[in-house]
């Protein structure tokens, strides 16, 4: 499919989501405000578009895809919909009401749909159990997997031998943090809170985060025989998408804003599209056992 018609879906598919009537009940089922409830469901939904742009070049119905760390599964969904062969995953850990009740209620929604959803961590992937994939992606979760290195290898298990794996996170090479917009020493991650993160954030994410870079993963690669190519200008990227992205924006406040808005409204981001991916955050990767093409 010509990739710019399926954006253009994914648009319609987003225009016509119940958005507050989504809210309502979510908010009615884990006893939290009907506003900050539509405003978690835009960001999970704004993500989706990132993702998106993640696979479109290499998307294809033939293909049997995984996405791992599906969240709310609304890609899988829509993909689903559209008449690709995919599953999502996403464990049941439970521990967050809101996140429960709104995957319930989505999951409520398009109970037509025959989404296929696993429920196991992606260490526990199997391929007798769960059998094999052309394609398996994930944006923004492998620097939330503590044994991050067991759960690519369980990947790589499930893996066609002609298939690849795409993966966005974090580079923390780079000394900044993203879910909070704060910098970050990330060999010194206690003293790193103590002195960067608001007295008033909700620290469940930063306890979750493994500090992945891309020198680890490169090293891993090499252990394991697994070809690995790093995406150039994704830097470029994250600087634009800060200065023109508002939920995006809001993500990424004082400094840093400021930073990414003069560098993009003047000669610089040419240079920044220069830095290799090994200096530069976020990264993705494109993972597989034999030379796929990519990027």
């Amino acid at each position: 499919m010509n990739n710019i018609a399926l954006a253009s879906k994914l648009e319609r598919f987003l225009a016509d989501l119940p958005l507050d009537a989504w809210a309502d009940q979510i908010s009615a089922e884990a006893q939290a405000g009907a506003t900050g409830t539509r405003d978690f469901l835009l960001t999970y939904i704004n993500e989706m578009r990132v993702s998106l742009q993640l696979i479109e070049r290499e998307i294809d119905k033939q293909q049997r895809i995984l996405e791992v760390g599906s969240g709310l599964c609304l890609l899988s969904f829509f993909l689903n919909k559209e008449g690709y062969n995919i599953v999502a995953l996403e464990p049941a850990l439970g521990g967050f009401e809101l996140f429960d009740a709104a995957k319930k209620v989505i999951a409520r929604h398009f109970s037509s749909i025959p989404l296929q959803i696993l429920e196991c961590t992606a260490q526990q992937l199997d391929p007798v159990v769960h059998d094999r994939f052309d394609l398996i992606f994930s944006n923004n979760v492998l620097e939330h997997i503590p044994a991050w290195e067991e759960a690519l290898l369980a990947m790589d298990g499930v893996l066609q031998a002609s298939g690849h794996m795409t993966h966005a996170c974090p580079n923390y090479s780079v000394p900044y943090e993203p879910h909070y917009g704060v910098p970050v020493f990330r060999r010194f991650p206690a003293l790193s809170k103590r002195l960067f993160l608001p007295a008033n954030a909700d620290e469940g994410i930063w306890q979750s985060l493994n500090f992945i870079t891309c020198r680890q993963v490169g090293a891993f690669c090499a252990r394991h025989a697994l070809l690995c190519r790093f995406k150039q200008g994704l830097l470029f990227d994250a600087l634009q998408r800060i200065d023109t992205d508002p939920l995006f924006q809001a993500r990424h406040t004082g400094f840093i804003a400021s930073a990414a808005r003069l560098v993009m409204r003047s000669g610089l981001g040419r240079l920044v599209r220069r830095i290799p991916a090994s200096m530069a955050t976020p990264m993705v990767m494109q993972l597989s056992k034999a030379a796929t093409g990519g990027y």
